[in-house]
């Protein structure tokens, strides 16, 4: 195996999911017989991913992982209630397909329990974060970091942009009814692992949103 192959192999191991900025590695010798690789060539591989950044090594106390910096946040765009009704339309009902695909047991225990949060919600506030994190927990189940990392993005401009009195108007007491149970229908769709269902069910919520929000 070339030195680039064993490097791309132990940056595997220890960069892959899971891991941790400031975890403490393992031995040398617990990595050379962990890949099946001698110390030697584990030795020459950490000092690649040290040069690159990646680990540190603390004389006397051990190899740790480095804490990747976080990436700085673009300037959010300029935009209007339009816009963003536009970009749901454009990409939640694709999320919601993907999670279906994707999702885990705690996935959907999260999902589940933001959706009971939401029938219990009483007042706008609480309305309001129990569809956030509802709609973020269906971006996380698809275990896509583009997707997560897109939606983020999105969720951001969304908080930015000038709703004024919008939001409050339409979020009357027989769309908060009709939204729960979009939202339970929205859920029984990626539980049952239903990409198409799941994508229209995210559709149809959006249509009642519109509705709601241009009603006179």
């Amino acid at each position: 195996m070339t030195d680039e192959a064993n490097v791309r192999k132990l940056r595997k191991f220890l960069l892959g999911p899971g891991a941790a900025g400031g975890a403490r590695l393992p031995t040398e010798r617990a990595m050379a017989q962990a890949l099946g690789l001698t110390r030697g060539v584990v030795r020459s591989a950490l000092a690649v991913l040290e040069a690159e950044g990646h680990i540190l090594r603390k004389v006397g106390s051990g190899t740790y992982l480095v804490k990747p910096a976080p990436p700085a946040a673009l300037p959010l765009p300029d935009v209007n209630p339009k816009q963003i009704i536009e970009a749901r339309f454009a990409f939640e009902p694709h999320i919601a397909g993907i999670a279906a695909m994707n999702y885990t047991k705690q996935d959907v225990e999260q999902l589940a329990q933001c959706a009971r949060d939401y029938h219990r919600a009483d007042s706008f506030g609480a309305f309001e974060a129990a569809d956030e994190n509802f709609h973020t927990a269906i971006a996380g189940a698809t275990h896509n970091p583009v997707v997560i990392s897109a939606y983020r993005s999105f969720a951001a401009a969304h908080a930015a942009a000038e709703w004024g009195s919008l939001r409050q108007r339409f979020l009357t007491a027989e769309r908060r009814v009709a939204s729960r149970k979009e939202h339970d229908l929205i859920l029984d769709a990626i539980r049952s692992r239903d990409a198409q269902a799941a994508a229209a069910a995210v559709r149809q919520h959006l249509e009642h949103i519109v509705s709601a929000i241009l009603r006179p």
